[in-house]
C-alpha cells in the first residue's frame, strides 16, 4: 500500500500507522465530542498542477461533553466547553487506480475566525478545548522532542506522530518527519 497521511506537524503516517493512531484516540474523541460536526465545504477538483487532487475546507464544531482517556495524561473529565475550530484546508490525492494515496489535514487558513482552540487545527484543536494545549507549530523544539521520544517507547504505548522511514512508500521523498521544518 502506498498511502500517506500528513498534517502540519503529524506524519508522514502510512496506512497501518494512521489506522493504529486513529483507533487509539478516535473512540474516546467520539465520546468526548458526541456532537462533533466536520462541516466540510468548498470541494474543488480543478487543481492545475495536480489533477488527481481534491481540495476542500472544514469548519469543525462540537462540545466537550464526555470523558476523554488521554494516552499519557489519564482521564480528562468533560467541561462542556465549546469546540469551535478555525477553518482548515484539507486535500486528498488519488492514484491512477482510483485509490487514495495521500491525505492532508489540519492546515488552518484563518486562526482568528470563530475559534476556541487558540488557532489549532485537527486533533490539536480538540486537545486545546480539553485543556491539553500542545504546540502545533512547525519547528516547535518541544513537539519535535516529544515526537522523537514516543518513537523510543514500547510500540502502542502512545500514538505515533510519524511512521518509520523504512515503512514509507518510495514515491514519498520529503525527509521531514512530524514537526520538523
Amino acid at each position: 500500500d502506498d498511502f500517506i497521511f500528513r498534517g502540519p506537524v503529524i506524519g508522514p503516517l502510512v496506512k497501518k500507522d494512521i489506522i493504529d493512531t486513529l483507533t487509539s484516540v478516535s473512540k474516546d474523541l467520539n465520546t468526548a465530542f458526541p456532537d462533533y460536526e466536520m462541516n466540510a465545504f468548498g470541494f474543488t477538483a480543478d487543481d492545475p498542477i495536480e489533477p488527481n487532487r481534491v481540495w476542500y475546507f472544514i469548519r469543525p464544531r462540537g462540545t466537550f461533553l464526555g470523558p476523554f482517556k488521554h494516552p499519557t495524561m489519564g482521564m480528562i473529565e468533560p467541561t462542556g466547553a465549546k469546540y469551535i475550530g478555525p477553518p482548515e484546508a484539507r486535500s486528498v490525492i488519488w492514484n491512477d487506480e482510483g485509490k487514495i494515496k495521500y491525505q492532508s489535514v489540519g492546515y488552518v487558513t484563518d486562526r482568528f475566525t470563530g475559534d476556541t482552540t487558540g488557532g489549532r487545527g485537527a486533533v490539536f484543536g480538540q486537545y486545546a478545548v480539553m485543556g491539553q494545549e500542545i504546540d502545533a507549530n512547525v519547528g516547535s523544539v518541544g513537539t519535535i522532542f516529544l515526537q522523537r521520544l514516543t518513537g523510543l517507547l514500547p510500540e502502542g504505548m502512545v500514538p505515533l506522530s510519524f511512521s518509520k522511514k523504512e515503512d514509507l512508500p518510495a514515491w514519498w521523498t520529503d525527509e521531514r518527519m512530524g514537526a520538523e521544518k
